[in-house]
């Protein structure tokens, strides 16, 4: 097909409004997913997606253009799942002493990337850094959030708090991905959480000199 012809059907695609082309819409996005969680982007072809959810491969392109389409619509509701978790665990973060609120932030981020953590891997995997919109969002998201909470109970400056909340967010949003996919079985220690937490305090207690100096 030619770029222009791609670009058409791109455009033409339908959109699922009736419950029937709902629901056919989220059995490939699941069927994408399991296929994608479990044996990889390679594996996630049209016609596999398509088997997996079972309807035809005609159905399949009604809705999407190509796999690339496909893909994308997984990451942006795979996404958005993540954010809500992830709003819901920092909600009370600015109460108490720091290292409770640093102990909600952990648990934030640990529980967003508990969420399919196979998947998010995969995805990583098969997005290309052009297409990895929707999981920098997240990031972008997290590191906003962190740093207001910083700015509102810790009374930093926008520039450090901003600072701060990317390095924490990048290094344990890192730290906790490898984690789960290589070493799950650590969560069940308490030491990890301590030593996560008290990565965030150290690095609020450097910030705030930096703030006030």
């Amino acid at each position: 097909m030619k770029p222009a012809a791609q670009k058409t059907a791109r455009k033409g695609r339908r959109r699922p409004v009736q419950g029937r082309s709902q629901a056919t819409v989220e059995a490939l996005l699941a069927a994408a997913a399991q296929i994608l969680a479990r044996h990889g982007p390679d594996a996630a072809t049209t016609n596999a997606i398509a088997e997996r959810a079972g309807v035809s491969i005609g159905s399949l392109y009604q809705y999407f253009a190509d796999k690339e389409a496909l893909i994308d619509a997984l990451a942006e509701q795979h996404v958005a799942e993540m954010s809500a978790v992830l709003a819901g665990a920092l909600a009370g973060a600015g109460e108490g002493t720091l290292a409770e609120a640093a102990g909600r932030i952990v648990a934030a981020i640990v529980a967003a990337h508990r969420v399919d953590p196979r998947l998010h891997h995969a995805l990583h995997q098969a997005l290309p850094r052009a297409r990895m919109s929707a999981i920098d969002r997240l990031e972008d998201g997290a590191v906003t959030q962190v740093s207001a909470l910083l700015q509102a109970r810790e009374g930093l400056s926008a520039d450090p708090a901003g600072r701060t909340a990317l390095v924490l967010v990048r290094a344990l949003g890192g730290l906790v991905r490898t984690t789960i996919r290589r070493d799950p079985e650590w969560f069940a220690d308490p030491a990890l959480a301590r030593v996560m937490t008290r990565v965030i305090v150290d690095c609020v207690a450097a910030a705030r000199e930096e703030s006030c100096g």
